[in-house]
């Protein structure tokens, strides 16, 4: 037992610093944080230290959200708060796989030790990652002018409290709510090895776990250095970050999950039309081909632990992929939710300036997970069979 709970101890750090890794990357790509030397970075934004802004960002990952604070160089009695609230799966996504690989090395004996270790300890980090992601961001100079003059003017003359100031600098404070945070880690260990143990009891889900590695990996790949040959490294650096949320979004809305998007405060005009779904008719595809791959990965990557004729691998398949997939398109629905509060506050007066949210209908996403999960692994598994065996499946079936 003692080997196991170091395993496990193990598993969690590893989870941890590759948390940490891809969370620095995506930082550095998008050119937040200026290296070497502290100032103001070639994108604009000033930089506190990178290890900060690196644990806010694996913070996030785990479900917490961050709390900014500007004040206005102590110029004016006022100060600007909000609240941000948006997972950066592509962490989540890293960690989990780190945490599920580490843990799944030993096989079935001493999991639940290993797996209860790893869940309390990556717990525990976490928090202590979220007590330090707290600290300060030097905006540029001029910036605040600038937005207060284009939020003013796009009021309808309404003026905000920054508009015409001349500030040399911003000091923009940050944190990441603690309590949250360790909240969002715990459900998410206790995830990952459900996970790991349903993978070592039932060889289908092991062995679809297997096979969804290398298409999770090559469309990974495909997508940050795509993004960095259409847009940069700023845009490979987003997508390092956020690509669960973009391969998501694109399978959510090609299925037919529709996204909600509200705006309201004095500056809602700043985004308003901001938000509009793009056609349906290449997503439809592409989202179809996506699940139909999955399908026939999953059935080539199971077809020694299915009985029986082709009909009844495929319809049995098809009921255990269906439910599978709701739940994780359900689940992504949940974790792609994004808010931006922001509100004005002077003296003992607050006033609330702008609330931004954007959301997937998690029951239509379940109903369509059912759907397309049902249809990938009926057909998937046929294609499978008629590839394998061409004359146990004809043409007309």
């Amino acid at each position: 037992m003692a080997r196991d709970i170091g395993r496990g101890l193990v598993a969690a750090g590893g989870a941890l610093l590759a948390m940490a890794a891809a969370a620095a990357a995506g930082l550095l790509l998008l050119d937040v944080v200026p290296l070497p030397e502290p100032g103001l970075s070639a994108g604009g934004a000033g930089g506190g230290p990178i290890g900060r802004l690196t644990a806010a960002v694996v913070a996030m990952a785990a479900g917490g959200p961050a709390d900014v604070g500007i004040d206005p160089a102590g110029r004016l009695p006022i100060t600007v708060q909000g609240r941000i609230q948006v997972i950066p799966l592509g962490v989540s996504l890293v960690g989990a796989v780190v945490l599920g690989t580490l843990l799944l090395r030993r096989g079935r004996p001493g999991l639940l030790v290993r797996g209860m270790t790893a869940a309390v300890a990556g717990t525990a980090g976490l928090g202590a990652v979220a007590a330090a992601a707290r600290g300060t961001l030097t905006l540029p100079a001029g910036g605040a002018g600038a937005a207060g003059g284009g939020a003013g003017a796009c009021a309808s003359g309404t003026r905000t409290p920054f508009a015409g100031a001349s500030l040399d600098k911003l000091e923009a404070g940050f944190a990441v709510a603690t309590g949250r945070t360790v909240a969002g880690a715990a459900v998410g260990a206790l995830a990952v090895v459900g996970l790991c143990w349903l993978a070592v009891r039932f060889p289908a889900v092991g062995g679809a776990l297997r096979a969804a590695r290398w298409p999770v990996a090559g469309t990974a790949a495909v997508c940050v250095l795509g993004a960095w040959a259409l847009g940069g490294p700023a845009a490979a650096g987003g997508v390092l970050l956020t690509l669960p949320l973009v391969v998501g979004g694109v399978l959510l809305l090609g299925l037919g999950v529709p996204w909600s998007f509200s705006a309201d405060g004095v500056l809602s005009c700043v985004v308003d039309g901001g938000w509009s779904s793009p056609g349906r008719g290449a997503l439809v595809v592409l989202s179809g081909a996506v699940v139909l791959a999955c399908g026939v990965a999953v059935a080539a990557r199971t077809g020694r632990d299915r009985a029986g004729g082709p009909l009844r691998r495929a319809a049995v398949l098809a009921a255990w992929l269906a439910p599978v997939m709701a739940a994780g398109l359900t689940v992504l629905a949940l974790l792609s939710r994004v808010s931006v509060e922001l509100g004005v506050q002077a003296f003992i007066v607050a006033v609330p300036v702008l609330d931004v949210r954007l959301a997937a209908n998690p029951w239509v996403a379940l109903g369509a997970g059912l759907g397309a999960g049902a249809v990938a692994g009926f057909t998937g598994s046929l294609l499978v069979d008629a590839v394998r065996r061409p004359t146990s499946v004809g043409w007309r079936t």
